[in-house]
């Protein structure tokens, strides 16, 4: 169910749900991994597309989005958004060197706005470029594509409304060549994005600032929660010591190890000028580990939580 913390004195409800990672090659049928996300209690759910049907097409995509729609109601949970997956992380997309890749990442993010649509989801986004080691290293050829990435987005937020989406996500990512990676270049975004045709939310991964060397002034995930940000950003919660990028669950030891830690995250979130922020856990398991193990830490994740959210921490 829903965590409000505005019983523990204001701010915005906070509702925690589950990014559907945790089910790729585990449970990658929509039925199946909505009767899990019911037993955990949550209500919302951000889905992956690493689920959708390996290939690219469209049909067997939006096939696949309608099911989820359905198995999404039946089971009493509510889609927030689509989310970027493992898979696409792998690409460039927006920020290749090539213009046909590029124009092909376009084409591909545009039918996932229609996949979302499809599905319920109100939003759809994640990783959106990288950049090649020579280009970062090429300041003119540097600004040249992130440029052509702002275009792009701009045109992305077009069909999004048009498909009835609410918002876009970026993401801040755990590598310097991925524009927006830093705190200055996540405002920077925001602002050369504020005349898209629905917004571009910040889609804030607490766990991966801790991976970014200090001296980008980006490695607090607690400072990216003290800035003031043009729209309220999305939270994806994992776990992650600093100097990597895990996807930890939140258990005892892990928690012990990383930099994200849970009471100054919500005190910080009890500030914030919003009604609402959804918090997703991004839970990723070796694909080696044992189902109950992966259904066992992403529980113990909810409870961890859910408690905390609920001031029983």
């Amino acid at each position: 169910m829903s965590e409000r913390i505005d019983d523990l004195g204001g701010g915005p409800e906070l509702v925690l749900g589950i990014n559907t990672c945790f089910a790729v090659k585990r449970w990658p049928q929509p039925e199946q991994w909505a009767a899990r996300l019911a037993e955990f209690g949550v209500e919302e759910v951000q889905l992956s597309m690493d689920l959708l049907p390996f290939g690219g097409d469209l049909d067997a995509a939006l096939g696949y989005a309608e099911r989820a729609a359905r198995a999404v109601s039946a089971a009493g949970l509510r889609l927030h958004s689509m989310f970027t997956g493992l898979a696409a992380y792998s690409s460039p997309l927006l920020l290749s060197d090539d213009p046909g890749d590029r124009r092909a990442a376009e084409t591909w993010y545009g039918e996932m706005i229609r996949v979302a649509a499809a599905a319920g989801a109100h939003g759809a986004g994640g990783h959106v470029g990288a950049l090649s080691s020579p280009a970062v290293d090429d300041p003119r050829r540097r600004d040249e594509l992130h440029a052509w990435q702002i275009e792009a987005m701009l045109r992305l937020a077009e069909i999004a409304a048009a498909e009835g989406l609410d918002h876009l996500q970026f993401e801040n990512l755990a590598v310097t060549r991925e524009y927006g990676h830093s705190i200055a270049e996540a405002h920077e975004l925001e602002l050369r994005l504020a005349d898209a045709a629905v917004p571009w939310l910040l889609c804030l991964d607490l766990g991966h600032p801790p991976a970014l060397p200090a001296s980008t002034g980006s490695s607090d995930p607690e400072q990216w929660l003290r800035e003031s940000w043009a729209h309220t950003p999305v939270l994806q919660l994992q776990q992650s010591p600093s100097g990597a990028d895990h996807h930890g669950p939140f258990t005892e030891a892990a928690n012990r190890a990383g930099a994200v830690r849970r009471e100054p995250v919500i005190e910080l979130l009890r500030g914030w000028q919003a009604e609402r922020v959804p918090m997703f856990l991004e839970v990723i398991h070796a694909h080696e580990a044992p189902d109950e193990l992966v259904l066992d830490e992403l529980r113990q994740s909810v409870d961890y939580w859910r408690e905390g959210l609920a001031g029983r921490g």
